[in-house]
């Protein structure tokens, strides 16, 4: 129950900022708020319902690719086995520290706040679908996790050993990555949020970090890192998608402001 409640505290802490951010007087537009957060949870949730062929057959390809890795998994697992000297090197911390919950609610929080006290919808913007996209991101990977009741590779030899809706202990909460799910959703959000194409690949490099330290560690399996890493995508996609045809207003940036390559935002000169 570790990982639910970790996650529960992160989401509960990041919908209160948002209720009290978007109760301020200076976010009377009414924009990127709780009662929006509400009303798209409605459309993620039922998502599923209006999905095509093309969308199935794309979860099928997932769930295959997923089921397919499985088979390898011990063999990575005893091939990084032999060689640990980078347990604790600084890619592999870094990896760690980029998937953990609190690293996305504090830069949610940052560029939310930010956007707030700046009255600068970009970055507002880009805070809210960060907590947004971690807040599904996990909302699914909770549901594998106890769902399938994977045992981790520190726990077991066997990348076959499922104890679904078990709630014994976090050595059954494998499939899929919680870590790299945050991290592929987070990176995702901000490779969207920017026009700069080294910066959209740049963006991603923690996240491939994050998978590669879970599995090093002994943490996931390899097929664990693979379903969180589309979760992530998926979802962070999703969400920014969402939010493609609000048009937001440009007519300060002619008139004193300047728009940067680094994720959107107006910075004033």
């Amino acid at each position: 129950m570790k990982y639910f409640s970790n996650y529960l505290y992160t989401s509960l802490l990041l919908l209160f900022f948002i209720y009290v951010s978007s109760s301020s007087i200076i976010t009377a537009q009414n924009k990127y708020d709780i009662k929006q957060f509400w009303n798209e949870s409605g459309t993620i949730a039922t998502n599923p319902l209006n999905w095509q062929t093309c969308d199935w057959l794309t979860l099928a390809g997932v769930a295959g690719l997923t089921y397919g890795t499985m088979f390898i998994d011990k063999q990575i697992k005893l091939e990084l086995q032999k060689n640990q000297k980078y347990q604790y090197s600084l890619p592999m911390k870094f990896g760690k520290y980029w998937g953990e919950p609190i690293i996305t609610l504090a830069l949610a929080g940052g560029f939310y706040g930010y956007g707030i006290l700046s009255d600068n919808i970009s970055s507002k913007k880009l805070g809210y679908e960060i907590g947004q996209s971690a807040f599904w991101a996990g909302v699914v990977t909770t549901f594998f996790k106890y769902g399938f009741g994977r045992e981790r590779p520190r726990h077991s030899d066997d990348p076959f050993s499922f104890h679904p809706f078990s709630f014994r202990n976090d050595n059954f909460l494998a499939l899929n990555s919680g870590h790299t799910a945050m991290a592929f959703s987070l990176s995702t959000v901000l490779a969207a949020n920017t026009k700069n194409v080294y910066l959209k690949v740049a963006a991603f490099i923690p996240a491939v970090l994050t998978a590669a330290s879970r599995v090093y560690q002994e943490q996931h399996w390899t097929s664990d890192v693979l379903l969180g890493a589309v979760v992530g995508y998926a979802v962070g996609s999703f969400v920014t998608n969402l939010h493609l045809n609000i048009q937001v207003n440009t007519a300060t940036i002619n008139s004193g402001y300047k728009q940067t390559n680094l994720f959107l935002i107006r910075i004033p000169i």
